[in-house]
């Protein structure tokens, strides 16, 4: 743990008012052992109109992103159970990562634990999200914490995809909003190379270049397996935009419009409270 300090709170996975260790996210073994990231308040950052070409100011941080949203009891059986069985997992999609953006990715992984995957997945969205979500979804902690259990409640889903993560994500719960289809999916998102992993609630639809791999709980969880994957490499060029694959063209032309549709709505609005000044 090092440099990261406990803190009091309620554990994510036990549900315990205790001291809460640093759980890095991904695991520190899984390539998060020394990252330097940048960590800025959410307020500054709505406040930039265009994210691709001012840095927002913030605080550099190193020594691997994480939380302290478990105790250091929980902490260790997530290492001993499920944190080989990911690594092993991070490391085969890091031997297909190319500079190929939208493109289906074909490839074998062997010898990995598809169920203990999951569980790992799903400790990490409950890592990154408040106390609130062990209570609203016990459903979620529940199948974390019984290694043997091999039912997710049919209200999850989770969904992954390939990404060089250009922008880390991590998304705490919101829910995703698209106006044109008038639908909206309860979700949460982290993206950290090699892979991007959503969580759903309450959605049975389909999302478009994402693979379910809900399935994995399928999988005996003392058994080892080769494992066909066929999946798509996406772009992350914003951080907290969920389920934001642009490539960066077409966010720095999405972003352009945006000024320019701000400016002039500025300039109508000034000009019409200039017109009430002047006939008062």
């Amino acid at each position: 743990m090092g440099r990261h300090k406990m803190i009091k709170g309620i554990c994510r996975l036990c549900g315990q008012n205790t001291d809460l260790s640093f759980e890095h996210v991904p695991p520190r073994t899984t390539f998060n052992k020394n990252t330097k990231y940048t960590s800025v308040d959410f307020e500054d950052y709505i406040k930039i109109k265009n994210p691709l070409k001012e840095k927002p100011k913030g605080k550099i941080k190193q020594g691997g992103i994480g939380y302290n949203s478990f105790c250091k009891e929980c902490n260790s059986f997530l290492g001993a159970n499920y944190v080989p069985a990911y690594k092993r997992w991070v490391q085969g999609g890091f031997e297909i990562l190319k500079n190929t953006e939208f493109c289906p990715h074909k490839y074998l992984i062997k010898e990995v634990e598809p169920l203990k995957i999951l569980k790992h997945i799903i400790s990490m969205f409950l890592a990154i999200n408040g106390d609130w979500y062990l209570e609203a979804y016990p459903e979620l902690s529940d199948f974390v914490a019984n290694p043997e259990s091999q039912k997710l409640s049919d209200k999850f889903r989770i969904f992954t995809y390939l990404t060089k993560a250009e922008k880390l994500r991590y998304i705490s719960h919101v829910a995703k909003v698209d106006a044109a289809l008038g639908t909206h999916i309860k979700c949460s998102e982290i993206a950290f190379p090699p892979y991007g992993a959503v969580l759903t609630i309450d959605f049975s639809g389909q999302i478009k270049f994402l693979n379910d791999i809900t399935r994995f709980q399928d999988f005996n969880l003392s058994k080892t397996t080769n494992l066909n994957v066929n999946m798509f490499q996406l772009p992350t060029n914003t951080g907290l935009s969920p389920l934001d694959y642009r490539k960066k063209s077409q966010l720095e032309l999405d972003i352009e419009k945006n000024i320019a549709l701000s400016d002039e709505l500025e300039r109508k609005y000034n000009s019409t409270n200039g017109s009430k000044e002047t006939s008062s």
